[in-house]
């Protein structure tokens, strides 16, 4: 009885560090990376879903960081998508804008934040 006893508690264990080595690649990949393009929400708003592609290639970054605008949130425009971020990720990305080698095209890896994006992180598009 005690060696079937044991058998049991080696399986559990066994079983217990797979599934906790499961639980740690799931951390992991979480992330999503995505090339494309920001515009700010009121930009994007006034845009019709089938003109927006061609919007943001002329959507400039000092509009983007008018006063309006930077109110207005911001989006990524990607593969025919627009996807909002989170309130705390428009706030880093309006300092990203600030700088003077930024631009709109961008690589973004963020978290999903139910129908929001969260930034982990941004840089210009190579």
């Amino acid at each position: 009885m005690k060696k079937v006893l044991f058998v049991l508690m080696a399986i559990g264990f066994v079983a217990s560090l797979a599934f906790a080595q499961d639980a740690t690649v799931a951390v992991k990949s979480d992330t999503i990376t995505i090339k494309g393009d920001i515009i700010d929400n009121m930009c994007a708003g006034t845009q019709k879903a089938e003109d927006l592609a061609n919007f943001v290639k002329t959507h400039t970054k000092e509009c983007a960081l008018m006063q309006d605008c930077v109110e207005s949130g911001y989006s990524i425009f990607a593969d025919g998508k627009l996807s909002k971020f989170t309130k705390d990720s428009n706030g880093k990305i309006e300092e990203f804008l600030k700088k003077t080698d930024s631009k709109l095209s961008v690589t973004v890896t963020v978290k999903q934040a139910g129908d929001e994006l969260e930034l982990v992180s941004i840089e210009n598009q190579g």
